[in-house]
């Protein structure tokens, strides 16, 4: 997938792609994904439920199994910051499970969504007899570990204008739908973005408008067009 916008960091951006999201069930052996599936249990949300909030025991992790949820935190001042959306197939919660830590994060179902819940102590059984679904974890959670590194390097930039660059290509690259002549379609409104960059959405509007007159990306509602 080409989300290349020239920004600075475009290497960078390039290399949080996909390969940072892990399908634990698609990515388990045949026997090991019918042994975690044995374990959990299905649970519906609708639209805008919480699942799971900052500061809730860890006692299970969640299969996304469809839809998606949106990863949201808050500051001091009760400003909320999105940091990225959870896609069908990757699990959540595992590490507050294996470190036996509070939830760190909201988790919000952004549409409807269907998880496998995964308690925490069958799960714990689970991973100490299989290892290939040990080795599959210890792996989402490195490449995890990758992600929160990049995504601090990318609030570091210098000025507005090369973190929302940065930020769009992230986005574009691991929740984005391809589309023709290398262009991606990224499904998320301006306010969502401003979430995600931390700034005001007013001044990403117009570092928005500044890179669609250069050719950049393309705005309509609730959508942004990154092109290639």
């Amino acid at each position: 997938m080409n989300t290349k916008l020239g920004s600075p960091n475009t290497s960078l951006a390039q290399a949080r792609s996909e390969r940072y999201r892990v399908d634990l069930l698609a990515e388990l052996p045949a026997a090991s994904a019918r042994g975690l599936r044995a374990i959990g249990s299905r649970r519906r949300y609708r639209d805008g439920q919480f699942v799971q909030k900052r500061g809730d025991a860890a006692d299970h992790a969640l299969v996304l199994l469809s839809g998606r949820f949106r990863v949201v935190a808050f500051t001091v001042g009760g400003t909320e910051r999105m940091t990225r959306w959870l896609e069908a197939g990757e699990i959540t919660g595992i590490s507050s499970v294996l470190g036996n830590a509070p939830v760190p994060v909201d988790l919000v179902a952004d549409g409807d969504v269907e998880v496998l819940v995964l308690p925490r102590q069958p799960l714990l059984d689970f991973l100490e007899r299989d290892a290939p679904a040990c080795l599959a974890v210890a792996r989402l959670l490195s490449l995890r570990v990758n992600g929160l590194l990049d995504t601090i390097f990318i609030s570091s930039e210098d000025t507005l204008h090369a973190r929302v660059r940065a930020t769009l290509q992230v986005l574009a690259a691991e929740n984005g739908q391809p589309l023709p002549g290398g262009r991606t379609l990224l499904r998320i409104s301006q306010g969502d973005l401003s979430h995600v960059v931390g700034a005001s959405r007013q001044r990403v509007n117009e570092e928005l408008r500044k890179l669609q007159a250069g050719g950049s990306v393309r705005l309509g509602y609730r959508w942004i067009e990154v092109l290639g």
